[in-house]
This record gives C-alpha cells, structure tokens and sequence, in this order.
C-alpha cells in the first residue's frame, strides 16, 4: 500500500507561488516513482530512502487549480489538493508585534464586518519550542481564508498587509505567519551565521546561562511552564493583556501571576539560538514565496547596537535557505515607554540599526510608525495601518509603481539667518503637521535648549530659532523612546527619527 506524506504547507485551498519554478517534496513509502501533475504540467518523483522531491515549470497567477500525486503509473491519483491559488505569497516573521491576533486590532470590529475576498489565503505555522513539542494550535497548521475560525488568530499586519495589495495586483496573495511573541532575531538564524563577530554573543550568552544549570531541573520545570503556558487559564489571562491594559492594571496583572512557572533558558526555550530556524523556518522550506514582511527587534533591545549586523545576517541567512534574492520589508519599532516592567529607552539604537540596514541591504524597505506607539503598552493596536504602509511599500519597491511610499528622510540643513532649513526626500509636495506645532524637535546649541519660534511647511521644513548664534546647532527629532510625531508627508507617512547638526 502506498503512502505519500506531504509537508504541512500543502493542503486544499492553499496559494503556489507565481512566476518561480513550483517545488514539491515529502516522504513516500510503498512506491518507487511519484507522478505530481498541477497546471497542465506533470513531473516525475524517485522516491529514494523514502522521501521525493520534483520541480515542475513556473506558472501565471490563476485560481481552481488541483494538485494531483500518483505512484507507480496508477491511473488514479493517491492525493489530490483542490482549490489551489498561484499568485504572490508573503511570510509575515517576527515576534509578538507581526504575530498579533487580528481579534485585538483597534480595527477589528470594522474589518469583522468586509465582505469576504476569496483571492487572500492565510497559514499559520506551528509554533514549536523543541522537538517532538505537542501543542493543541487550532489556529496553525491550516490554509484558511477570511471568516474562517483561524482568521481573528492571524497576525494583523501580515493580513492587513494582503488586504491591502490584493486588490492593487490582482492576482491571489497568500500570507504564510511564521512568528512568536518575544523572540529574539538570533532564534531564526542558522547556526553557522552566529558564529561570525560580533554575533557570536548570543551563542556564549546561551552556554554561559547553561554552565550552572542542571539538566534535569531544565527539564523538570520547561514541562511544568509549557503546561502553564498551554493551559486555558493562561489563555484568557494573556488575551486580557493584550487587548490592551493601562498602567495600573497591568502592576495588578503581574501580582496575580507573580508564582506562575517560568519557562528556563535552555533546550526546551523557542528564544534559544537557532532553535526556531530549525524546527519552524525550515519546515517551510524550500516553498517557493515572494519575498519577507518582519517585524521584530523589541526582544534585541539589549544589542541594539549590533542590530544591523544581526538583522543584516538573517536576511543574508533566508536568502541563502531559499537560494532566492527575497525582498524584505520591515517595520521600524514604534515609540514605547513601559509595559509589564520593560522599557523602551534603548529602542531608539534598535531604530538607527534598522535605518542603517535599510539603507545598506540591497532589496530591503522599511516603514515608520512613529505616529503609531503607546507609552503604556508594547504592542500599538493599530495594525492594519502597518499592513497597509507595508502593502504601499511593495507597490513602490517590489511592484514597480511610481508613488510616493516611503517616509521623509532627513538629508541635508543649512542657516538662513535665524532660520535653519532642513531638507527631506519622500515629501511628496509638502509636509504638514497635525496640530499647530512640530512635537518631538529638539534644537540644542552648546548644551542650551533653543526655543522654536516659529516654522514654515513646504518641501523642506524651515525653523525660527529664537538667539541663535554662530555655535553648531544639533537638532533631534523623535530620539527618545516614547514620544508623539506629527510630521508627516504628502502620502501620510511620519518623518523618520533623524540627528542633524548644522554649522
């Protein structure tokens, strides 16, 4: 009897990448030739020490297609997947601010009530810590489409995002959310891209944390936190929190979970280096997709420093997985003050790492939100405003059109008697503010405050310094870890955090 096991990602009603050769894999046991046939084309499959793999030719996007396997010349195929798509599949990546539900979006109760558009198909990985974790994910493991049960679990921006371009395109987009709250980038990468300077770090940070650690007592208490973790009561407890809870809430919260188990550092921890690449990235591969939606950081802030090269490296690490060229566009963190006893000081190294990657990494993007954060919590609540600046982003970047999709950046600055112009690319015709001033503008002259007096809007932003002198002025915008912008361009994007000094 034949038996044909095909990876998690292929099922009914999935969506196959457009424009790049369709790759098929999975186990076997009972035959010796596979015969896979989708889109007028067939391919044969030598089943070898029980698995096969074949690669049929690149297609145009398309809807009602089937996927039919056969062994061993049998005229009646052993699997056959329906409703298939071809179209432009995106994964969504990255930690608690991508995988956040669609349910606790500030949009939700909107977006509940669109009619349904067949053309957009979500999956959800299975988020695994260990190897052979068993964990009840109604949520994963399912292609499935809007107003389905798994849809409100969806990450937020990763659905807003195919909202959003789906109609621009035209063709069917899949999203594929591979993501886990609080991780840190280096539990996505290969081993082998940690062992490079300086990021290295975080591999003798794990083993320094093992060095004392008793291997039984780990395993002893990652069951007993993995049971709490998975447990129904912690469920309605974490979904609270999340919906959103002021500071004070938030102090009472911690006191009432103050004895929970708490899950150790070691080989049952998803935050381990190279666990999550191992046991959820590389289940995907090598799945042909479009390109990377991330968004993630929040978790390095304590190397905010190296985030270039962290960040830099994971995506030099997918490419090279995928042996693809992916795009990747991401999200710069948004402002944030405090939650649950974390702070947001050290985001604003974490925001100058990411620019430094976007503008150094060939084929990556990033958007600002700056507009979008919360001093009490993490995570902004205004996710389908993410999806939709990433889903402009691609059109510019990815798909070629010709609009204004980038934030303001800062250029260049020059005096003008008491005045000092600054210059931005991306305004489009002119910058304007929400309200009658310019929130977060500092301008400092030899260690003295100076007063703005007054400011003009056009292409370039144009301030009245009230005594200035011949000293060099530096001016800061949005460099702290909370703070509210209200510059934006013609396209409503925020202006990006930037220091200028001018002399």
């Amino acid at each position: 009897m034949t038996r044909i096991k095909l990876p998690e990602i292929f099922q009914n009603g999935m969506i196959i990448q457009r424009n790049k050769t369709i790759k098929i894999w999975g186990e076997a046991e009972g035959a010796e030739r596979l015969t896979i046939s989708f889109c007028g084309d067939s391919a044969l499959a030598d089943v070898k020490e029980g698995k096969f793999y074949c690669e049929i030719s690149a297609k145009e996007a398309a809807i009602g297609q089937k996927l039919k396997i056969s062994s061993d010349e049998k005229k009646k195929p052993d699997i056959v997947l329906e409703d298939i798509c071809i179209g432009d599949i995106y994964i969504a990546a990255g930690q608690s601010n991508m995988e956040y539900f669609l349910r606790y979006d500030a949009h939700w109760n909107e977006i509940k009530k669109w009619e349904q558009n067949d053309m957009i198909r979500m999956f959800n990985c299975k988020r695994i810590a260990y190897p052979g974790q068993k964990r009840d994910q109604p949520e994963c493991g399912d292609w499935f489409k809007e107003h389905d049960s798994q849809w409100e679990s969806f990450s937020a921006p990763g659905y807003s995002f195919a909202r959003a371009i789906q109609t621009v395109i035209g063709v069917p987009v899949g999203i594929i959310g591979c993501n886990w709250g609080g991780t840190p980038a280096c539990a996505w990468m290969g081993s082998h891209y940690l062992n490079e300077e300086p990021l290295s770090v975080f591999q003798r940070e794990y083993e320094e944390t093992l060095k004392s650690a008793d291997e039984e007592e780990i395993r002893r208490c990652s069951r007993k936190a993995w049971e709490y973790e998975d447990s129904y009561l912690h469920q309605v407890a974490w979904r609270a929190m999340m919906y959103g809870m002021n500071e004070q809430d938030q102090e009472r919260w911690l006191l009432e979970t103050a004895n929970a188990p708490i899950l150790p550092m070691g080989p049952y921890h998803q935050n381990r280096p190279s666990g999550l690449y191992e046991l959820m990235l590389k289940e995907l591969v090598p799945f042909s997709v479009k390109g990377v939606l991330w968004y993630q950081g929040e978790s390095d802030a304590g190397h905010g420093e190296i985030y270039d090269k962290t960040f830099s490296s994971l995506i030099r690490c997918w490419r090279d997985l995928w042996q693809d060229e992916l795009p990747f566009l991401f999200v710069q963190l948004a402002p944030f003050g405090k939650w649950l006893g974390i702070e947001g000081q050290d985001y604003p190294v974490v925001r100058e790492s990411q620019e430094r990657v976007a503008k150094c990494v060939p084929g990556t993007g990033m958007i600002s939100i700056m507009d979008l954060g919360m001093y009490e919590d993490i995570h902004p609540k205004q996710k389908k405003e993410v999806g939709e600046r990433l889903a402009l982003l691609a059109r510019g970047l990815i798909y070629g059109e010709d609009i204004l999709c980038e934030s303001p950046e800062f250029i260049s600055g020059e005096r003008e008697a008491n005045w000092i112009r600054l210059r931005f690319s991306h305004t489009g015709e002119n910058l304007y503010t929400k309200g009658n001033s310019i929130k977060s503008l500092c301008v400092n002259q030899g260690g003295i405050l100076r007063e703005i007096k007054d400011f003009k809007l056009g292409r370039d932003l144009l301030l009245c310094i009230e005594t200035l002198t011949e000293e060099p002025v530096e001016i800061r915008f949005a460099k702290e870890g909370y703070c509210e912008v209200n510059l934006f361009s013609e396209a409503d994007l925020p202006v990006k955090p930037f220091t200028a000094v001018i002399v």
